[in-house]
């Protein structure tokens, strides 16, 4: 069975960077700038859903920003109406107001966390890859929020060419400005792993900050006395009751990843198999099916597709990012 606690949500595909190596520049082609807006969640996240089933939910986006999400906000607090949800937000932070920082931190706890993707330590140079971002209003939201909110704040560094010298710096940067975390994110999109983008990669950072395996890895540190939310033991737990599966340990059933609905309103398993690199027609037609536009969440979750065909994860994505061979304890829990 999937584990439908943690919802991974592309709640906006609008983003106002071009950053080089997002979906938007490689693969303009399928893109569609949408978003969902409350009465989607009120339809789909019902009080009772919410309530039996809901423990996470994770604004990120393949395509998107979510805090360009017009109902963001009204999201989160109808959410949080119905009992205390973590909330994770993953943003680049740039070119909203106070007035909404301060709103967003309003209605964050202690149990949630905002996570700002900042690969620079000016304006400079963190446009060398958020091309169109800005500083200025990164860190200024960042103040405003940590103000305003318990919640934990990471700070979400790419390692590149241009950064990899000042990664101390940065550091203690986030720490004056009272994150709680240093995340540092070792990349595939390198020529070392992907040949496509060629020797003299301009972005490529020394071997020690480009990842060896098909996925992101993150190394965290942590810069206060704050801890990562309990609600890993959920992961922990699923993990130990889950077996592999012909070599495949699927997140899926662990909710590491969360089960993914993309800013058309379409469940896919996971953010992975929904990627637009991919092009994978059987995935596609897949979400088309599940469209809660056309039917509930709790209707989709019902179809047999999910206890059937899904489980024999036979395809590309399920045997690269969740090989046994990889997913170990530890990676399990960890978002």
């Amino acid at each position: 069975m999937l584990a439908t606690w943690h919802f991974h949500i592309e709640v906006s595909s609008k983003c106002t960077l071009a950053c080089p190596r997002c979906a938007r520049q490689e693969v303009p082609v399928g893109l569609v700038n949408t978003e969902l807006d409350l009465e989607f969640f009120k339809r789909n996240f019902t009080s009772e859903f919410v309530s039996a089933h809901v423990e996470k939910i994770t604004f990120c986006g393949d395509d998107g920003d979510p805090i360009y999400a017009h109902d963001l906000i009204p999201i989160i607090q109808y959410l949080k109406s119905i009992k205390p949800v973590e909330i994770v937000i993953v943003t680049n932070g740039s070119h909203k107001k106070l007035t909404w920082w301060t709103q967003l931190g309003q209605c964050l706890t202690e149990i949630d966390s905002v996570h700002f993707s900042i690969d620079g330590y000016d304006n400079v140079s963190n446009n060398l890859y958020r091309i169109n971002s800005d500083y200025d209003s990164i860190i200024a939201g960042l103040q405003t929020l940590r103000s305003t909110s318990h919640c934990q704040i990471v700070w979400s560094t790419i390692a590149f060419k241009f950064n990899q010298h000042k990664l101390d710096f940065m550091q203690q940067s986030a720490k004056k400005l009272g994150v709680d975390r240093f995340q540092l994110t070792l990349s595939t999109k390198f020529g070392s792993v992907y040949p496509s983008y060629g020797e003299n990669d301009p972005l490529q950072p020394s071997d020690d900050f480009v990842s060896s395996t098909h996925r992101f890895e993150r190394v965290i540190t942590n810069l206060s006395a704050k801890s990562p939310t309990p609600i890993s033991s959920t992961n922990i737990r699923l993990f130990q009751q889950t077996q592999s599966n012909n070599g495949v340990t699927p997140l899926c059933k662990i909710g590491n990843k969360g089960l993914y609905i993309d800013a058309r309103g379409r469940l896919f398993p996971c953010c992975w198999v929904a990627n637009r690199y991919f092009h994978n027609q059987e995935w596609q037609q897949q979400a088309e099916k599940f469209n809660l536009h056309h039917q509930t969440l709790q209707q989709a979750l019902s179809d047999t597709f999910w206890k059937t065909e899904l489980q024999t994860y036979r395809w590309q994505e399920c045997r690269t990012k969740c090989a046994s061979s990889v997913v170990d304890e530890k990676y399990a829990t960890a978002w």
